[in-house]
């Protein structure tokens, strides 16, 4: 399996293209109308549009009927919570191009450096006009996005969901202290954090704060919701699928050979 792109919802599809093109983001093609993508989520009409970062894509989606927004209060523990992680050479101006966009900030001071202990990335967190997190993180190198990160109640449960669909694990780490309380903007912050990967492609994240953090604010209830986000796989039975916490995974017919 392989995540061919990470999908949002959003309120206003020009507004938020727009935001993504700010942050270094390309269309790939205008918005179309898609009626497979609106019986897919349940709606009368959805027009959706992809733009790519390198070799990554995301795809956003406007729905008629609009879904319910993203709830304000939902922090970095929600189990809600899906960001993508961007990577840029040089974070400090990438902050500053989001901010001006209409960006929110998460974290807290700025672009934070996390100890050796913690894997020593420099990043930082943010929120889309609509809400959705987003994280910047530091490489020269690279340009696309590393991975979507999700947050989980049992990294166990949610590993073995992803398991069966082809992603394997490749790293476990708990980073704690405050320089992560200042990234998640979350006082005490000390995720546990499994990450699984495909033989190709971007990773997921799975971000167990634990009983201390875990939100009671719970997850989006239907799949048009701002908040449902979508990971989007190849597979033989198209559809979407729910994983352990509510998080949504839209499964594309595989192209044929």
């Amino acid at each position: 399996m392989t995540i061919l792109r990470i999908a949002r919802n959003v309120s206003n599809l020009d507004h938020l293209t727009t935001f993504y093109a700010a942050l270094g983001f390309q269309p790939l093609s205008p918005a179309q109308d898609n009626a497979a993508l609106a019986a897919m989520l349940g709606v009368a009409n959805a027009k959706s549009t992809c733009l790519t970062l390198g070799l990554c894509e995301i795809e956003l989606t406007q729905t008629d009927p609009p879904g319910a927004p993203y709830p304000s209060h939902a922090d970095a523990s929600s189990r809600l919570f899906q960001h993508i992680a961007m990577l840029t050479p040089d974070i400090v101006a990438a902050a500053s191009r989001a901010l001006a966009a209409g960006a929110a900030a998460i974290s807290v001071g700025g672009p934070v450096q996390l100890p050796a202990d913690s894997g020593g990335a420099v990043a930082w967190k943010f929120r889309d006009p609509d809400l959705h997190p987003i994280e910047f993180l530091q490489h020269r190198d690279q340009i696309g996005y590393d991975h979507s990160g999700i947050v989980v109640v049992d990294s166990k449960i949610s590993a073995e969901f992803y398991r069966r669909l082809g992603l394997h694990k490749v790293y476990d780490q708990t980073n704690m202290g405050p320089e992560q309380a200042r990234l998640d903007g979350l006082e005490g912050a000390a995720p546990h954090i499994t990450t699984l990967r495909a033989a190709s492609g971007p990773g997921l994240e799975l971000l167990n704060y634990g009983s201390t953090h875990t939100s009671a604010f719970s997850f989006a209830s239907a799949p048009a919701d701002i908040a449902a986000d979508r990971l989007v796989i190849a597979g033989v039975r198209p559809g979407l699928l729910r994983d352990p916490d509510g998080h949504w995974v839209a499964v594309e017919a595989q192209p044929s050979t």
